[in-house]
């Protein structure tokens, strides 16, 4: 007997408003495999990267030169592995297990960010709201797995929102969003976006 899950994006229409919850990643075991092996090839290539440019070192120091390599070179290639090779592992670990919940009711937008066990929550009062925005700009969370951002607008500020959902999932999120405040879900270049 196979044991249905709960889909990890749930839209429920309250009356007044509309709750989303957005449920970690790893919650399926081939998810859990998928970004185990992206951390795996992540190492892989640091580890590799970083041996090659200690060969270059190595070589550099001993003679004395670094002309086949210039030093500057070297210098911002060894950072940028040892400042990128954490950073990305530590932002698919808060893709991994980060939550989101995002609440409206008649007077409130509530949304509720949790990553490493910490809580944020923002509020934005449902008279400010705008419109409610999909874009390619860069948003916070840095974490997120998508180039496409999901974003309430109030009061000339962007507030994001869905960090950890899909592309598609964020589109359907925004519309049930558009739905439950009667604003507009709109695209860069202000197109706005229906069904």
């Amino acid at each position: 007997m196979a044991i249905e899950e709960d889909p990890r994006v749930s839209i429920a229409y309250l009356p007044g408003g509309v709750r989303v919850e957005i449920r970690p990643l790893v919650r399926k075991a081939g998810t859990r495999r998928q970004l185990l092996a992206l951390a795996a090839v992540i190492l892989l290539a640091a580890l590799f990267g970083g041996a090659r440019l200690g060969t270059s070192w190595e070589a550099g120091l001993r003679k004395g030169d670094f002309s086949d390599l210039p030093l500057p070179v070297l210098i911002a290639l060894s950072l940028s592995i040892g400042v990128s090779t954490p950073l990305a592992l530590l932002g698919l670990s808060a893709l991994a297990f980060g939550e989101e919940t995002i609440e409206v009711d008649g007077e409130a937008i509530t949304i509720r960010t949790t990553a490493f066990e910490r809580t944020r929550a923002q509020i934005v009062r449902r008279g400010d709201l705008e419109c409610w925005r999909q874009t390619f700009w860069p948003l916070p969370p840095w974490w997120t797995w998508s180039v496409q951002r999901l974003a309430a607008r109030a009061g000339g500020r962007l507030h994001p929102l869905a960090g950890a959902a899909s592309p598609k999932e964020k589109r359907a999120i925004g519309l049930a969003l558009a739905r439950a405040t009667q604003k507009p879900l709109i695209a860069d270049f202000g197109r706005v976006i229906e069904n």
